[in-house]
């Protein structure tokens, strides 16, 4: 079983209430949110990188 350690994450109140709001348009949670974003990104900078 893999276990996902929590990561304590802090950002400005304008950053997080721009999360919070796409992540309740998507009907995700605000992690979910960060997560695909980050996962995009990701994608993007191998993409570029190749």
């Amino acid at each position: 079983m893999h276990i996902i350690k929590p990561y304590g994450l802090r950002m400005p109140d304008e950053l997080r209430n721009w999360l919070a709001a796409r992540a309740k348009k998507a009907r995700r949670s605000m992690n979910s949110e960060l997560l695909l974003l980050l996962e995009a990104a990701k994608q993007a900078d191998q993409e570029a990188a190749a």
